[in-house]
């Protein structure tokens, strides 16, 4: 059995902030992904994956990483948008 990691699911709290949280329309979501997943498989599923690469920063259980992070059950994985200001 060569993918033993994708039987197991584990689920994620999701945040969004600034203009993500008004595309989502909601601040949080809660989903359920294959064990092994990365951060960036995440995005690339909910279609932002092109945003990592502009500016947006993660953060996983509070901490800023790297998307090629692997997402532990139970993880809060944060979407984080530059912050402009003047």
């Amino acid at each position: 059995m060569g993918n033993e990691q994708q039987d197991h699911a584990v689920k994620c709290d999701i945040l969004f902030f600034g203009h993500l949280a008004e595309k989502f329309e909601t601040k949080k979501l809660q989903i359920a992904l294959y064990s092994g997943t990365t951060i960036s498989q995440l995005a690339e599923r909910l279609q932002i994956d092109d945003m990592l690469s502009t500016g947006i920063k993660v953060a996983l259980n509070g901490e800023i990483c790297d998307p090629d992070n692997i997402i532990p059950d139970a993880a809060e994985v944060a979407f984080l948008p530059p912050v402009s200001g003047g």
